[in-house]
Formats: C-alpha cells, structure tokens, sequence
C-alpha cells in the first residue's frame, strides 16, 4: 500500500487519479479523517479515526475504527464529506459505527422471552427439570401469549389472565405460572440495552391468590396411621417408594427419577448426577435403607425385567416400561411427595442431629463459611452414621420396629 502526502481533495483531483496494481490512500486535508482509497479496479472514500473510552484524563484507547462510505460512482465528494463528518462525531463520542445494533428486548416475544431466561438459567446451573416445568406452565396456562411482543403486555391483561386461570385451575398454578412470567419479564429489564424501551413489569399489577401455608409436615402422632396407610398400598414398587422417600428426605421428582446404575450398595450411597441446586449429590443409606433397595431392585427385575429405573412402571398408553410419573396416592392425596421432606426435616431437628450434617443429607447449601470449608465427600462416613440414627428415629415414631423389615 501507497501512502500520499495530504491534499485537499477536489472533484477534478479525484477523477483525474489513475487506478493502480498498488493500494493508495490520500488523505484529505479539509475533513481530517476522510480518505480516498485507490485500488486497480475502483476508487472508494473512507475513513478512519481512533475510538476512546473513559473519563477525561483517564481514556483508553478501544480501537481505531476504519469504514468505507462508499465509491466514487455512487456520491459525490461532498457528500462523502458531509457522511465523514457524521460518523467521525460518532466515533468521537465513544460511538462505534461498525458495531451491530443490539436485538432489543422490547423486541421478543414472550416464548422468545422464555428461551433466553432459560439460557439464564443454564448459565446458573439450574436444573433442566425446573426450566421444563416453567416452559410446560407457560404451554399450558398462557399460550396465547407466546407470540405477544412482551411490550404488550398490558397491567390489565395481566389481571384478567391471573383470574382466568385461577379460575380454570386453580390458584397454585396460577401463582406459580405468574411468577415464572414476572422473573422472565425482570430478566429483561437487566439485560435491556435502551431501559425506556420496556414499560415497567406488568405481574407488578396481579394480585396473587392466597395459599395454604408452604412447609406442612406430618406431625408425629400421625406417623404411625400414615406408616399403616402407606403399607396397605398394594403396588409394591410404589409402597417402597413412599418408605424411602421418607427415610431420605429426597424431593419427589428426584425420588421417582433414581437409576439404578447410581446405586452403590457396596458404598452404601445413591450417586445422583444432577439434583435442582444442579450439583452431583452422593445420598447415603443407613443399613435399613440398604436392605430396603436390595428389595426395590429384586421386585422391579420381578415385574419390570430389564428395568433401569429404581421405580418403574406401565405406560398406560403403550404399555412399555417408563419411569414413574406421579407420586401421589390417592390413598394418601396430600401425605406423600415434598411433604415427607419438611417432616424429615422435622424429625432431624427433634432428635438433635447436627444442623450442617442435617443440612448435608438433604442436599441443602451449607450457608456461611463452613460452606466453603466443609467437604461432603470427606464427611461421607460419617453421614452414613447419621442416617442410621435418622432411620432408627423415623421407624420408632412410625411404631415400624421390627415388625417392618426390608428383606
């Protein structure tokens, strides 16, 4: 490439240039910055100047930004310099013109909106049991909206939706399927690039149905009643299932979801890849809890041979061996899945297990600094142990004793 001394360029000057093998640049002397570019087969107007950041006294240079305005063919030379002198202020004010416009969240529409906090939420290992939950509430209970631009969602149209669906399907799912829409819709007020170009959050307008208090345990004068009610299930897959979702405290869609190959018997563990806080979570068994999946396992090869589920069953559609789907019983219609976890929970604290190893068995974050020193790994023998005395502890206020063993 050629390098000219500066002239101030005229008409005459620019058709009077030759077309060159060699690049040349000559640079104009009226408008600092524009340039003439000559190549072998065209002549184009350019320009370039440096792009800084930062506070008087304290910028940066980001970088120098060149860009062609077009031919000589297509403007003139004083509408190159007019165009020159428009994006060499831009660049001066800290303004790339090279840089693509960014998508604006006004932009989305609400299933778009949905896909992109669910990238969100990949991004914070949430769990994918979680994001489909969300998608399959809004498939649900708002498909109408999933083409709505979410600028138009309207505070009144929130109102009316959140009845229709109480009203449809009651009011828990109503809440939950609100609040999924209210934590999209705050995901893109955060990462909005214009914040005029979204009004504020609609959800801010419903008002939300009343639930029945979260945290409802079993108390333990009904343990023994519920224990009966539970052995009296005649499905033997689903009866072990409720006892050992009892004597571990798991969450219920992690419960019905166990495979077999996470199962070390030898290790006395349950090897979970995945749960909702998105960690790998090692659950261990007391000795009855043992014996207890040893029978899980030899029914299933019974019933369901070839099984790779802890609890399998019969897709009523096709009849094939799928995973269990449901945890309720109606036996039992509001005593069995997380409930059972708060009354693990409960009886820990009664028989004075220690907070952080009851907080390690249910795969809760141990809050603090001994959170960043206490290694469950290292712990696990220990665990083991504690589990035993939780087992002990829920058999004997299940009046199991020794009248229930797991052969």
């Amino acid at each position: 490439m050629s390098k000219q001394a500066p002239v101030r360029l005229t008409e005459a000057f620019v058709q009077k240039v030759q077309y060159k093998e060699q690049l040349a640049v000559i640079r104009d002397t009226k408008v600092t910055g524009l340039m003439l570019v000559v190549n072998k087969c065209s002549k184009s107007y350019k320009i370039q100047r440096d792009l800084w950041a930062g506070q008087r006294g304290r910028r940066k240079l980001v970088k120098t930004v060149r860009l062609t305005l077009g031919t000589t063919d297509d403007m003139t030379l004083d509408e190159a310099r007019i165009r020159a002198e428009e994006m060499l202020t831009q660049i001066k004010r800290g303004i790339d013109p090279n840089a693509k416009p960014k998508e604006q969240a006004a932009t989305w529409t609400v299933a778009r909106l949905y896909k992109e906090y669910a990238e969100d939420m990949r991004t914070r290992d949430r769990s994918e049991r979680t994001i489909a939950d969300m998608d399959a509430r809004l498939n649900r209970y708002l498909p109408k909206w999933k083409d709505t631009p979410i600028n138009e969602i309207k505070r009144s149209f929130a109102r009316e939706e959140h009845k229709r669906v109480t009203k449809d399907h009651g009011v828990t799912v109503a809440n939950q399927a609100f609040r999924d829409f209210r934590a999209c819709y705050n995901f893109a007020l955060k990462v909005m690039d214009d914040p005029d170009s979204l009004p504020p959050n609609p959800i801010a307008a419903v008002t939300f149905n009343k639930e029945r208090r979260a945290g409802k345990v079993l108390m333990m004068d009904e343990l023994p009643e519920w224990w009966a009610k539970v052995q009296d299930i005649s499905n033997p897959i689903r009866r072990d299932m409720h006892t050992l979702g009892i004597l571990s405290g798991l969450r219920p869609g992690t419960l019905v979801s166990l495979r077999r190959e996470w199962v070390n018997l030898k290790e006395k563990a349950i090897s979970i890849p995945r749960m909702k806080s998105g960690r790998s979570f090692d659950l261990p068994l007391s000795d009855y809890m043992v014996k207890l999946v040893e029978r899980i396992i030899a029914k299933g090869d019974l019933l369901y041979p070839g099984t790779e589920w802890l609890f399998p069953t019969r897709s009523t559609k096709t009849r094939g061996i799928i995973v269990t789907q449901v945890w309720k019983e109606k036996t039992l219609p509001s005593e069995t899945g997380h409930i059972l976890r708060h009354t693990y929970r409960t009886i820990a604290q009664r028989t004075c297990i220690d907070k952080i190893e009851a907080r390690l068995l249910l795969d809760h974050k141990v809050q603090g600094i001994d959170g960043v020193y206490i290694h469950e790994k290292a712990l696990f023998d220990k665990l083991v142990a504690t589990q035993n005395v939780m087992t002990a502890a829920i058999l004997q206020i299940c009046n199991a004793g020794q009248e229930v063993v797991a052969e």
